[in-house]
């Protein structure tokens, strides 16, 4: 039961009170759609989806590398990584080859499509990361990522955590 000192929304047709916390993280929630938006804008020109930099920054410092050596390097499931793999060969970002020795092994290269444009989205990243920062302190920025961080640990030790129990589903 809610205090009489909460209010509610609104939020995917549900009622959820509005509280300090909750309106935290509906705006980190639209805090990443926009910034996803505006990378999306920045990227387009060049064929490349905000999905894609994390690959193509792995790529960009080592290139010619098996599939599973960059599932090791980026923290994205295997499933996904294939998908994303696909489509940035689809769009003509990376090649798939096998290797010579053995043939299970695929190596994922950078096409001088790639390489062309490093430049160009790295430019595009840094210009979004300024407007972002644009008014932030050194010291906002680094407490900020920093109990992101926090917050981060907090949840993966939860999601981790084989006693995790969903109370709304334990009878009286």
């Amino acid at each position: 039961m809610l205090s009489n000192s909460h209010t509610l929304l609104f939020y995917k047709d549900k009622l959820v009170p509005d509280t300090a916390d909750t309106l935290f993280f509906f705006q980190l929630s639209k805090l990443q759609r926009d910034y996803s938006k505006s990378l999306t804008m920045r990227l387009e020109t060049y064929d490349v989806r905000p999905g894609y930099l994390a690959i193509l920054h792995r790529l960009w410092k080592k290139d010619n590398i098996t599939q599973k050596e960059l599932n090791t390097l980026i923290e994205i499931e295997q499933a996904t990584l294939s998908n994303t793999l696909s489509r940035m060969e689809r769009d003509g970002l990376v090649e798939r080859k096998p290797n010579q020795q053995d043939r299970r092994r695929i190596h994922i290269t950078l096409s001088n499509k790639a390489r062309s444009i490093q430049k160009a989205v790295n430019s595009a990243v840094e210009d979004l990361q300024t407007i972002v920062n644009a008014g932030l302190t050194i010291n906002d920025r680094r407490y900020f990522n920093r109990i992101l961080k926090q917050m981060t640990e907090q949840l993966e030790n939860d999601l981790s955590d084989p006693c995790l129990m969903l109370f709304d589903e334990i009878a009286d």
